[in-house]
């Protein structure tokens, strides 16, 4: 999403401080992998296989909708601190430069508030998972693909109920307590942000945006899902690509 990617002034990230290739690589595939940043409200491979199911199953379409409202949460200023700073630490220990960045990038004001007033002309919000997720699924999916425009409305809409069926399926996420929902809320919100200005940033550059690429396939594939066997409708994901 385009929107995003203007959230990230600094080059978060993306060369180490030291202008390395090796070193951006090295952080996109440990520092953005979902191990080190986000918490694990949910085993991962579980959650990526229900998505898949649902990615697969036909009949989808004919049952209820899910109940989003179980996956909103109060969010609250101290524990969006708290959580920005345990994910520099948590990014500390993989790539110091990359965690020195973030943190820069985190001072320069509340950039979840910023991902919520980029994100709300789509109709997706910050204080939902199931908004979230979606949000970063698609995101990575596009980002796969060297690619960051943003889609329509409908589109996002289509991919929340799918997010929204397999984080309630799932089990934690929806029973979570609502610091833990927003810990996983803002880790997701972050790194699909780094996404989206990581993307941006390569457009110029074709053998950055390759590591780009592989570099978010391979967080994906950590999460339970190979975004290369997905395609994208009107409906939401489907079986596809295999590229």
């Amino acid at each position: 999403m385009k929107r995003l990617s203007m959230i990230i002034a600094l080059a978060v990230c993306m060369a180490g401080s030291g202008g390395s290739g090796a070193a951006a690589e090295q952080f996109m595939s440990d520092g953005w992998s979902w191990t080190i940043l986000v918490p694990s409200v949910a085993q991962t491979d579980v959650l990526g296989t229900h998505l898949r199911d649902i990615v697969n199953e036909d009949k989808r379409r004919s049952t209820p909708p899910p109940d989003v409202s179980r996956l909103g949460y109060t969010p609250s200023k101290a524990r969006r601190s708290a959580n920005l700073a345990a994910f520099v630490e948590r990014t500390r220990a993989v790539d110091p430069n990359g965690a020195a960045d973030l943190q820069r990038l985190f001072a320069e004001g509340d950039i979840i508030e910023r991902i919520g007033t980029a994100i709300a002309p789509v109709g997706l919000r910050t204080d939902n998972l199931a908004d979230v997720y979606a949000l970063w699924w698609i995101t990575a999916w596009q980002a796969t693909r060297g690619d960051n425009d943003t889609l329509g409305r409908d589109l996002y809409a289509a991919v929340r109920v799918q997010a929204a069926r397999a984080l309630n399926d799932s089990g934690g996420p929806a029973s979570a307590s609502n610091a833990r929902k927003q810990e996983f809320a803002e880790a997701l919100l972050v790194q699909t942000a780094l996404i989206d200005g990581a993307v941006e940033q390569a457009k110029r550059d074709s053998a950055r945006m390759r590591q780009v690429r592989a570099a978010v396939r391979k967080g994906a594939l950590a999460m339970g899902l190979d975004m290369a066997r997905m395609e994208i409708t009107g409906g939401g994901f489907v079986p596809g690509g295999g590229r």
